[in-house]
């Protein structure tokens, strides 16, 4: 296996853990808040929207 498809399988492998913490983590930080007391497609869409501002804020501080 090349040198970048190895870094790209070890990425993979990793962006796996980091979705499984990531979900883990969002769920803990909006317990007993606005978002916890949503429901159905409102709690899902909020949850998506959280999940997608951390992505692009974690983007911007590695290549911002």
């Amino acid at each position: 296996m090349s040198k970048m498809k190895e870094l790209d399988h070890i990425a993979d492998c990793v962006v796996d853990i980091v979705s499984e913490h990531l979900d883990h983590n969002i769920a803990w930080a909006v317990d007993d808040t606005i978002v916890d007391k949503l429901n159905g497609d409102d709690f899902t869409n909020a949850i998506h929207q959280i999940r997608r501002n951390v992505v692009h804020k974690l983007n911007t501080k590695y290549n911002g």
